[in-house]
């Protein structure tokens, strides 16, 4: 009994550290890319080619069988790469010497799956859901990156960062670890957007899957909206926790309440419809937090339901290349239309989302659906 609770708790152990490097990388290193970019094109093209690579990287090593050894000796030479390369960016190497650490970042997240699905592999009993442990993966990555406007201190924060957690993760690996099978990319099962027409063709379950759609585009934001929503009486850590509870806080209240799915359409609908009206209707940096509370909290249940659908361990093993191409294109056409029409490409993605979940509202198009059912 003790060995199976031990095998468990490496598992969320693992997962906490995978979200807090996904998370930490994602915020961290997009508001040096803002910083050290000559404007908003150009730091959105580096988190798409960050975005592309992870697919990539996740999609080649969960093809690979790879040792326990194997598997730490890649963790700590990606973490060490991404030190580099953050150093050189933070010392006068600019954008030039920030791709490497993209891409070495990017494979730290990959191996750090890899971490997870080995340790997962290794447990005895049935492993809970990850809500928990993604929440405090934020929390983590929180704390590490700290203040993301001032770019001096943030650099040295993520190379800490980024050390320890892929030390702490090279520990936890299990003495017999199998990292084979299919690209689970454990860690990233739902939260990032489905962009597949199977799920998309029952309008019942169409205002879930634009609650997905939201993270994305917030994430990719993220540097810009801190820097709208704070203010002499409001920091922007204070700010990134607001971010980081709307996201995960909601999925934490409803993951153990799986009668909560038949609601979860209509939820969805109001929430991203009321992040739009407040967006619209609110005034000066009250609108900002208005639509980070509505919308996270969107994509929170959107990401907590979609975990507890039937069919969820079908998927789990489907290759994330094409999903992160996709990704990556959207984010190079936000960028694009950030660099002609400036915040409003990313405000106009959040009312056409509210329009659309308003609209499904109004035609009685949500209804409880058999895809929403809990287990």
């Amino acid at each position: 009994m003790f060995s199976a609770d031990l095998s468990i708790w490496r598992v969320q152990l693992a997962r906490t550290l995978a979200w807090a490097l996904l998370l930490g990388g994602w915020v961290g290193v997009g508001s040096l890319s803002q910083g050290l970019s000559s404007g908003p094109l150009q730091a959105l093209s580096l988190l798409a080619l960050w975005l592309l690579a992870l697919g990539a990287f996740a999609a080649l090593i969960g093809r690979l069988p790879l040792s326990r050894w194997l598997l730490c000796g890649l963790l700590m030479g990606a973490g060490l790469l991404a030190v580099r390369g953050l150093f050189v960016a933070g010392h006068g190497g600019g954008v030039a010497a920030l791709l490497p650490a993209l891409m070495a970042w990017a494979l730290v997240i990959a191996l750090a799956s890899a971490a997870v699905r080995a340790c997962r592999f290794a447990a005895q009993t049935r492993v809970p859901a990850p809500v928990p442990a993604a929440a405090a993966g934020a929390a983590l990555a929180w704390l590490c990156v700290g203040d993301i406007t001032d770019l001096h201190a943030l650099g040295p924060r993520l190379m800490f960062g980024a050390l320890l957690g892929c030390a702490l993760l090279a520990a936890l690996l299990p003495k017999r670890s199998d990292a084979r099978g299919g690209c689970r990319a454990g860690l990233f099962v739902c939260s990032l957007p489905n962009w597949t027409l199977q799920g998309w063709r029952d309008p019942q379950r169409r205002p879930v899957l634009l609650a997905s759609l939201v993270m994305l585009p917030m994430m990719c934001s993220l540097p810009w909206m801190v820097s709208l929503c704070r203010s002499d009486a409001v920091s922007p850590p204070a700010v990134l926790a607001l971010h980081f509870a709307s996201m995960f806080l909601p999925a934490l209240c409803i993951a153990r309440r799986p009668s909560f799915a038949r609601h979860a359409a209509n939820v969805c609908a109001s929430l991203l419809a009321l992040g739009a009206l407040v967006l619209v209707t609110a005034p000066g940096a009250s609108a900002w937090w208005g639509l980070a509370l509505a919308h996270g909290a969107a994509w929170s249940v959107a990401w907590a339901v979609q975990l507890g659908e039937r069919g969820v361990r079908a998927r789990v093993h489907a290759a994330p290349l094409a999903g992160a191409a996709l990704n990556a294109a959207f984010a190079l056409a936000l960028g694009l239309a950030a660099s002609f029409i400036g915040l409003q490409a990313f405000t106009g993605w959040h009312m056409a989302l509210g329009a659309v979940a308003a609209a499904s509202l109004l035609v009685g198009a949500v209804r409880p659906s058999h895809l929403l059912q809990p287990r």
